[in-house]
């Protein structure tokens, strides 16, 4: 294959595509990324997480100095980290905020709330505290119909994973055109504004950058990364990627255990 020409972006998804299994982000790939920044190239993490819950981790990863943006909330938050400018996007209103809370939780399933403090859950379960472990955030309990009084970018829904396809199934049977949901991990089913999706924020990005999508390439691995992955003329799914992220890719990569990001990097822009 020949090399990928005229790069000016690479987004990025985080769990499972930017950083392993173990939640590491490997020395390779920092190593990759600071190269493609050397060629001009600026670096966006694009994550279900919100903003604030992203930022204290980019020391660990080593990406601290070369992360030009973060889009977090599956696209809700645009931040520019070196200009310091931030913009939200589109957000689901109160009523229906509250709707969803009790037509999940009326299923058995853990409707949960993510700010910059910590994760909110309307009660505790072993599938929440794999959550908040691996998202390394702390969990408390509330009353998750208060806290969310008001405009919110979205709903999680906490769940045992061999439930899943339930809950996939259920959302197509109740959804209505007020929201959308999509898995975003084994255990975490998300609902957003209809509009909200990854690529908005990569579009944010696009136009203050003054590029096009045919300079941007992205990576991702699982549902809520579709709309990036197609929005980008240059996009790979992980090996380890569900089905419809590996439809809407333009490229198959290595798996997140396999340094996939970097090799793609190294053996394709560098």
């Amino acid at each position: 294959m020949n090399k990928i020409k005229n790069i000016k972006l690479i987004a990025c998804d985080i769990d499972g595509t930017l950083i392993n299994s173990n939640g590491e982000c490997t020395s390779r790939t920092v190593e990759a990324i600071k190269k493609a920044r050397e060629k001009g190239i600026k670096f966006a993490i694009c994550s279900g997480r919100p903003v604030s819950g992203i930022l204290p981790l980019l020391e660990s990863w080593n990406l601290e100095d070369c992360c030009d943006y973060v889009v977090g909330m599956n696209g809700g938050e645009i931040l520019n980290r070196f200009e310091n400018k931030y913009v939200e996007s589109y957000t689901l209103e109160e009523d229906v905020i509250q709707e969803l809370i009790d037509l999940y939780e009326g299923e058995g399933h853990i409707a949960s709330y993510y700010d910059d403090t910590g994760l909110y859950v309307s009660r505790m379960s072993e599938d929440v505290i794999n959550v908040a472990s691996r998202t390394e955030t702390p969990v408390f309990v509330a009353d998750i119909k208060e806290i969310t009084k008001g405009p919110q970018i979205k709903l999680m829904i906490v769940l045992d994973p061999e439930r899943m396809e339930e809950v996939e199934a259920f959302y197509e049977k109740t959804k209505d055109d007020r929201y959308i949901g999509f898995k975003t991990a084994v255990d975490l089913f998300e609902l957003n504004h209809p509009l909200l999706a990854k690529d908005v924020g990569i579009k944010v990005i696009v136009t203050q950058m003054r590029i096009k999508p045919d300079n941007v390439l992205a990576f991702g691995e699982t549902s809520n990364d579709v709309a990036m992955l197609k929005y980008a003329a240059h996009s790979v799914c992980m090996s380890n990627g569900s089905d419809d992220a590996k439809e809407a890719a333009k490229h198959q990569g290595l798996s997140c255990d396999e340094d996939g990001v970097a090799v793609f990097i190294e053996e394709n822009i560098l």
